[in-house]
């Protein structure tokens, strides 16, 4: 998880903190906030002494919209930065460089020596949702998560 915190935060600056497990509840003086968090993982025979490890693993980010839940305008646009943190595309749909989806499709080995890569033959899923109450009390936010497996060759 690390390694992957690393990557974003070497590739964009627009996280105020960035943490590995989901804690729940973050202040407000913390968002826009990365949640890097491992969803499963799944381990198979490679070689007779390899195991192939697949980590799926979930960003989320958390952004805050209390101030603008009373203002359509201005809450369009508290969801349009969360698209953009996420898949942010310019006029051609081309991926913005410092969205997420960008980050990680491309700077696919992340650890050459310990064979670690980001598995682009598996979909990478980009997924949307407002809470209350989830990570503050009494607040709202707005969430994207982008799931994606890391992927390893390891001697057993």
């Amino acid at each position: 998880m690390k390694k992957y915190g690393d990557l974003v935060a070497s590739n964009t600056d627009r996280f105020k903190r960035i943490y590995y497990g989901d804690p729940i509840r973050i202040g407000v003086s913390e968002l826009p906030a990365l949640v890097i968090a491992k969803v499963e993982t799944l381990v198979a025979n490679h070689t007779n002494v390899e195991d192939t490890h697949a980590v799926r693993m979930s960003m989320t980010v958390v952004t805050d919209v209390r101030d603008t839940i009373n203002e359509d305008k201005t809450m369009v646009r508290g969801v349009n930065d969360l698209y953009n943190l996420m898949e942010g595309r310019d006029a051609s749909y081309k991926l913005l460089t410092n969205s997420l989806l960008y980050i990680l499709r491309h700077n696919v080995e992340l650890d050459i020596a310990l064979n670690l890569r980001t598995d682009l033959s598996t979909m990478t899923r980009v997924s949307y949702g407002m809470t209350m109450d989830k990570r503050k009390e009494n607040a709202w936010s707005i969430e994207g998560t982008v799931e994606f497996v890391a992927h390893f060759i390891q001697v057993r």
